[in-house]
């Protein structure tokens, strides 16, 4: 698909390279929006199907817990496939688990439908972002790189707006259903124009069996216990069980890899300096941008009272912002050095957080959109140099390797963050709860100050002096409960900015100088 200096070949086709641009574009798009159009229909599914809240969780999990263990594997089968099969292959497989998703005759085969989606996607991306490295030179990556991600950043933010506006319009099932035509056609294209590329014996290396299995080990364990912490406890026997099988995991896929020659995963990327800061700023990126998806949406709809598609289009703008922006600064990156790009990124992202510490329940739509549109801003300045500097830090052959790991490391860190904000809130929630309920014990003058204007509405609604005060009395309650979810929000987002804060440090560790000179070793690892 490349020649060796990673540029594509052009004598028959010179928009050869953008058509795989395009090609990829939409296959990743459609494999990044089904990991967040799903969420905001789990209600009308668990009603279809009659199910509980514990058990539909799996539609979202299980898609999340095969997506991550399936990235892995992405280098070693295009080893063995070559780009353009096994991407055919994957947007296949997507393609069929999103009919079989939308046929599902019940909650068991559409969490398999979901596996099945999920080991589709989990090689799109990486791999998509693979052939996007091997036909574009290091010189135009970043542009390339930005409006590639117009999708795979985006896609994520957009799918609550769509997803509920689908949903209510003609139902659950067509979230799934809508895939179906641009999976076909992406299919088709794909086989009609990306040439065909057959894999050089000596790309075919061994199956790392114990490293993906003990690396497995630790992706399930581990992303289970924070997806389930919280409900099951955190000292409970199962989430312990998940923190030592996750240790365990961890440890010995640690120890294999220090002795395999070709591993699942090739920790000899680490030893750049450029691409392991890249790893660090992206883990700083997506807690940002799960803690936006997670957090937001909570608070608009269960504290300001929004539906879904309120929440959605609220939500919107910010996020074509971002698509827009991308291919922009993406362009931009090819002539500015990564450094100052990300950490203007990092910051505004940290700005963004932060303006919301004083949202309240009264608060304007407005006061919810404007700093969303701050980061996409901030999304969008910094993904393109930051995906461009790390691959340009690798050999080109390697690309497919650094690209799955940019994934997973992705993957994991969103998923750390969602439960990271989402223990800080509960914990803050029950400080707050406690500060409250005790100020008003101490100070039963006030109390019964606030209660007095409530007890009188109840009178005049015909109650008597009695029950008028009981219903006054649960309404003050319900209020200082109320107050205390306010105030664990504005801390949440007060401690979302520290963190992304922090991620601003790595950022000084990635070149000043133009990404596009970075010098690529097509034999050694970038030793900067």
């Amino acid at each position: 698909m490349a020649d060796g200096d990673g540029a594509a070949p052009t004598a028959d086709n010179p928009n050869y390279r953008w058509q795989v641009l395009g090609i990829v574009m939409c296959g990743s798009m459609m494999a990044a929006l089904d990991s967040s159009i799903v969420n905001v229909s789990l209600p009308d599914i668990m009603a279809d199907f009659g199910t509980t809240i514990d058990t539909i969780e799996w539609v979202s999990t299980g898609y999340m817990l095969a997506y991550a263990v399936f990235i892995p594997m992405a280098a070693w089968f295009k080893d063995r496939m070559g780009s353009r099969r096994l991407f055919m292959a994957a947007l296949t497989l997507f393609t069929l688990g999103s009919l079989l998703c939308g046929v599902a005759w019940n909650l068991p085969a559409l969490i398999a439908a979901r596996v099945l989606q999920a080991l589709g996607g989990g090689f799109i991306t990486p791999i998509g972002m693979s052939m996007v490295t091997e036909v574009f030179g290091p010189k135009e990556r970043g542009r390339a790189l930005g409006l590639w991600g117009m999708g795979v950043i985006a896609g994520p933010a957009l799918g609550p707006t769509l997803g509920g506006y689908i949903t209510k319009a003609v139902g659950w099932r067509y979230i799934f259903l809508v895939n179906l035509p641009i999976g076909i056609a992406t299919v088709a294209v794909a086989a009609a124009l990306l040439h065909r590329d057959s894999p050089r014996s000596e790309d075919r290396k061994p199956f790392d069996f114990w490293g993906f299995a003990f690396l497995s080990l630790f992706l399930v364990s581990f992303l289970l216990g924070l997806s389930q912490g919280e409900k099951e406890g955190w000292k409970s026997a199962f989430i312990v069980t998940c923190w030592v099988l996750a240790s365990i995991g961890l440890l010995f896929f640690l120890v294999v890899e220090a002795h395999q020659k070709h591993g699942i995963v090739d920790l000899g990327l680490f030893e750049s300096r450029i691409f392991t800061a890249c790893i660090l700023v992206t883990v700083g990126r997506t807690v940002a941008l799960f803690a936006a998806t997670f957090l937001l949406p909570l608070f608009v709809q269960n504290l300001m009272g929004r539906d879904e598609l309120q929440c959605g289009l609220m939500m919107l703008p910010g996020a074509l912002v971002m698509a827009l922006g991308m291919p922009l600064f993406g362009r931009l990156s090819d002539s500015v050095g990564p450094r100052w790009l990300a950490l203007a990124g990092s910051l505004g992202l940290a700005f963004f957080m932060f303006q919301y510490r004083l949202l309240d329940a009264d608060s304007s739509a407005w006061s919810v959109i404007w700093p969303t549109l701050i980061r996409g801003l901030a999304i969008a300045v910094m993904v393109a140099p930051i995906l461009a500097a790390a691959l340009n830090s690798v050999p080109t052959r390697k690309s497919a390797q650094a690209s799955s790991v940019l994934n997973l490391v992705q993957q994991v860190s969103g998923s750390i963050g969602i439960t990271v904000l989402a223990t800080y809130l509960d914990h803050r929630q029950r400080f707050h709860l406690a500060e409250l309920t005790q100020r008003m014990s101490l100070m039963p003058a006030e109390a019964q100050a606030l209660a007095a204007p409530m007890a009188h509405q109840a009178l005049a609604l015909g109650y008597s002096h009695r029950d008028s005060f009981s219903i006054a009395s649960g309404m003050l309650i319900r209020s200082v409960g109320r107050a205390a979810v306010v105030r664990a929000f504005d801390d949440a987002f007060l401690f979302g900015t520290l963190i992304i804060g922090l991620a601003c440090v790595p950022v000084f560790l990635l070149p000043t100088r133009n990404a596009a000179h970075i010098t690529i070793d097509e034999e050694a690892m970038v030793m900067e």
